[in-house]
């Protein structure tokens, strides 16, 4: 219910409580609760007697009709549904669990999508927390069936980066760069993480579940456990697009560039993406699940016809499927840190 007065108190005008209890017929005190809880959801909310209640800034909630019709109506038939959630643990726990009780069908290659205003138990990369304040990022998973083997889908994830990035671009955020494989960037501070679930079978029919974490307008208050340097759109640009117009267009865009993908694999991005690549020809540390704690150390040289990283080491230009990257302080001649 308190939802339901949250979607009342979205434009961030007053409301008074006697309009608010009569319009979803419930007692002053019932409110009062409600607005108990909004407060617990992380968001501002002010009271002033003979006023009543409004939010600190209006809130641009999910739409289902709204992110529907901003997409193309023939890129819309490969989209199966939407699913939207107030709160949600994980929009990727949600959707995995709907594949292994065989509850979700993906035949046809279409997509389901699920979005969620705020996630409890969001995850990052190698199990990492992501952070997730109510109403003011993008937080949705993607799920789609590929009928070929994890080999023929190598370089997806880097795809999906530069899906997400085409759009940014289009909507005037610009100095963006990928970290391989998949951390969007700008100045070196994180705006972006995807993160792939692959289930099915390893060598034939498989569902890929793409989750995706966006910052657009996130409150320093609500992101102070984050454990590296972050962004959001709103700093970038100066403005905060709408929320339902930026994923109707982001699905829009994966739903065109996953088709080409699957038709000729990574090769015919592999030009664009590298224009992009945020740590090409830096020192870097590559840490792997096979060389847990140490990492391995080298110079970024772009990537494969794959997408694979193509690393220069002390051995040669060696390749790399998998790991995550850490850019290495730039020395001096001398071996000096810059001032």
């Amino acid at each position: 219910m308190h939802f339901k007065l949250l979607k009342l108190l979205a434009d961030g005008k007053f409301h008074s409580g006697e309009m608010l209890a009569n319009t979803l017929q419930v007692s002053r005190t019932s409110i009062w609760k409600m607005i108990s809880r909004i407060h617990d959801l992380g968001l501002e909310l002010h009271s002033v007697k003979g006023k009543g209640y409004k939010l600190s800034e209006p809130l641009d909630l999910f739409d289902h009709e709204s992110i529907l019709k901003n997409i193309p109506a023939d890129l819309r038939v490969k989209i199966q549904d939407i699913k939207i959630f107030q709160s949600l643990d994980s929009t990727s726990s949600y959707t995995m669990e709907l594949l292994r009780s065989r509850e979700l069908n993906l035949e046809g290659n279409r997509l389901f999508v699920c979005l969620a205003e705020q996630q409890t138990a969001g995850r990052g990369r190698r199990g990492r927390p992501w952070i997730s304040p109510f109403g003011h990022n993008l937080y949705f998973t993607v799920a789609r069936e590929f009928n070929t083997g994890l080999s023929e889908i190598e370089g997806f994830s880097l795809v999906i980066a530069l899906a997400i990035v085409r759009v940014l671009e289009r909507n005037k955020v610009h100095g963006l760069g990928i970290k391989w494989p998949n951390d969007i960037l700008w100045q070196e501070k994180k705006l972006a993480g995807i993160l792939l679930e692959i289930t099915g079978d390893p060598t034939g029919l498989s569902q890929v579940l793409i989750g995706i974490g966006l910052n657009i307008n996130a409150n320093p208050q609500s992101m102070f456990n984050v454990d590296q340097p972050w962004v959001d759109i709103k700093t970038i640009s100066g403005s905060v697009p709408d929320r339902n117009k930026l994923i109707a267009e982001i699905l829009a865009e994966m739903i065109k560039m996953i088709d080409e993908f699957e038709a000729g694999g990574f090769v015919a991005f592999k030009d664009e993406w590298e224009d992009f690549d945020a740590l090409k020809g830096r020192q870097v540390e590559l840490k792997t699940h096979t060389n847990q704690p140490s990492g391995i150390l080298g110079k970024v040289m772009g990537v494969n016809k794959q997408g694979a990283l193509l690393l220069q080491t002390k051995e040669g230009i060696e390749t790399f499927h998998g790991g995550e990257l850490s850019p290495r302080p730039v020395q001096n001649e001398q071996g000096n840190q810059p001032r």
